[in-house]
This record gives C-alpha cells, structure tokens and sequence, in this order.
C-alpha cells in the first residue's frame, strides 16, 4: 500500500501493514505536513532594555521572552482589549491565496510520485479556543462567557467563518486531512465546563468538521492536557484523530478505553515523563504499550516525535531510541494484530 493508503486506513482502522510514521530519524515517511505561510509579524523579536525581547504578531498581540529564549513568549499586550469592540477588529489575512502556493506546488508532487504521501494542511485559522484567547487573553475571554457572551459568540463565528475558508481552501489544493489547534486541558482537568464548551465552541466544531467531511478530508486536533472526557465528544462531533504529546496524566490504557477504535492518535512517547526520566529501556517499552493499546485496532496508532524537542530537552539519544522501536515494532501481523518485529 502506498504511505496515502497506510495513513488513511490506520485512521480509519481498515488495517495496516505497518504504523504510519512522521519521525526525524532520516528515514521515509508517511506525512507530508503542509504549514503554510502566515501574514509576518508586525514587529519582530527585539531586545529591551528591560532585558525582554518582544514581538507584535499579524494580529496586533505582544509576546515577551527573555533574551535569547527560544519559546513562544507570553502575552503582554493583547490585541482586544475590550471584547465588545471586537467588530472593529480586523482579522489577519492568513487565508490570502498567495500563502499557498508552495503548499500547492508540494501536493501536486507528492501526487506524481511512486508513492505518494498522505496530505495533511494545517489550517491557516487552525484554532477556535485559542484564537479567542490570544486576542482576549485567556481570564478575559472566560470573564467574557459571562460579561459579554454576545460579544464573544460574534468573535468565535468570526473565527469560524475564518476556519471554513480554510479549510474549503486546502481542500482546494488537494489535502487529505486538515489539522487544527486548540489545548483542552490543564495538567490535570480540563480548563473549563462542558457546558460553556458545548455553548460557545461545539457548534462550530461539529460545523467546521462536519464540512471537512463532506469534502472528503479527515480532521485532526492537536490538543494537550488532560482532556480524557473531552474525547468522546470530539469522536462524536466529527473528529478523526487526536494529536497528543503528553499520555502519561491520563494513562494509555484510559485513553484506550474512552477513544480506542474510535480516534485514531498521533503521538510521540509522552513528552513530559518518560522522554525525560525514562531510559532508553523505558522509552521502548512505552513504545510498545502504545502499539499494543492505541494501536490494536487495524490500525489507530501514528507515529511522530516533538517538533521542537531542545526546548523541553528530549536527548538525541532518547530521540533514536524512540524512533528505532516505533519502527521496529510497528509492523502489524496478517491478522492485524499489531507488535510484529522486524529485524
């Protein structure tokens, strides 16, 4: 089967001859993972006197971080700063067709080729929730469900209406599956109520998702936390698969249990525990906990690892090992049992 084939079928739990993989370790992959280009910053990162740098996005919001960091920053000064003027706010053009040109040029060579990869855009307004709260701020926009939750419902469509183009414009240059962004969860629940969930965010998930579908693409989530009851719902409002880099607060066997055979997953070894404090033995062995459990379903199981591992200091060697045992056990018996070894 080619790496289009493999990936859809592990999603959709058809059966797989192998785990699908996106790994850094030199060798062919499955994913091409289509970022395209966003509307540059106002303002680039620029050191201060206060021993901060700072940078204006697209959007107007201020990120701070101390000189030399290599993070996201936190945000300083926000884009709205009173929700009930939101009207007035212009959205960024991060749809502008122009950002997707080299997205399109890279799909139409991955389809020329032997074996072709599966297609995966990420959306240009990839974030609901956190689109929101990078605008508003994440106190101001919860303060918001209660003081102003007109204001804010007009600012969600907005960015809802936003994620539809989107979407309607990867389909366009051919994408398999769209992906977006919004963390759920604290360390240890997630951050909110359901039924603020279900009033201010799900019509617009099951909407956008549902959209997605009836274009013939997958939709997948990034969302990290611990959003174990939250899954469920996800599965029930259209989502495909759920990217994750963090299991350990919730359990790979709960995860199993709520989402297994229904979400598929895309994961590393947990990002936080075991890729810091646990050996090379460890790393592997929790490699094959996640085929055996996420995994044992025809499929169900997506290999990747961290995109910026320096910064939360994932070793080289942790990075090899995790890779070497993701291939070496993911390969799937005749009777789609999976943990076959290679040699």
């Amino acid at each position: 089967m080619t790496s289009r084939e493999r990936v859809k079928r592990a999603i959709h739990f058809l059966g797989v001859d192998r785990i699908p993989h996106y790994l850094p370790d030199g060798k062919d992959n499955d994913i091409l993972w289509l970022w395209t280009p966003r509307e540059p910053d106002r303002k680039c990162w620029t050191p201060g006197p206060d021993g901060l740098e700072h940078r204006i996005d697209a959007s107007g919001t201020t990120w701070t971080r101390p000189i030399g960091a290599d993070n996201h920053g936190e945000k300083t000064h926000l884009a709205i700063e009173d929700v009930t003027r939101q009207a007035h706010y212009f959205l960024p053009d991060d749809n502008n067709p122009k950002h997707l040109e080299a997205a399109r040029a890279a799909v139409l060579t991955n389809n020329a080729s032997d074996n072709p990869k599966y297609c995966l855009g990420v959306l240009p307004f990839s974030s609901l929730l956190e689109g929101a709260h990078n605008l508003l701020g994440l106190d101001h926009m919860f303060l918001a469900c209660y003081d102003a939750p007109k204001h804010l419902k007009a600012l969600i469509i907005r960015l809802a209406e936003a994620q539809r183009q989107s979407i309607r414009r990867l389909n366009g240059i051919g994408c398999d599956g769209v992906m977006g962004y919004d963390d759920w969860g604290l360390q240890d629940r997630i951050m909110t109520s359901f039924d603020l969930i279900d009033e201010f965010f799900k019509p617009h998930y099951v909407r956008n998702w549902g959209l997605a579908h009836r274009l013939g693409m997958d939709v997948w989530l990034h969302s990290c936390g611990y959003i174990l009851p939250l899954l469920p719902r996800f599965h029930a409002w259209g989502l495909n698969v759920i990217q994750q880099d963090q299991q350990e607060n919730m359990g790979l066997e709960n995860l199993d249990r709520v989402a297994g055979g229904k979400l598929a997953f895309w994961c590393p070894v947990d990002v936080q525990k075991t890729m810091i404090d646990g050996s090379v033995d460890d790393i592997q062995a929790y490699v094959r906990r996640m085929i055996a459990t996420l995994g044992g379903h025809h499929g169900g199981l997506i290999s990747m690892a961290y995109s910026t591992p320096r910064t939360i200091g994932h070793s080289p060697a942790k990075i090899a090992a995790m890779c070497e045992a993701f291939r070496r056990y993911g390969v799937y018996e005749s009777d789609g049992r999976p943990g076959k070894e290679t040699e």
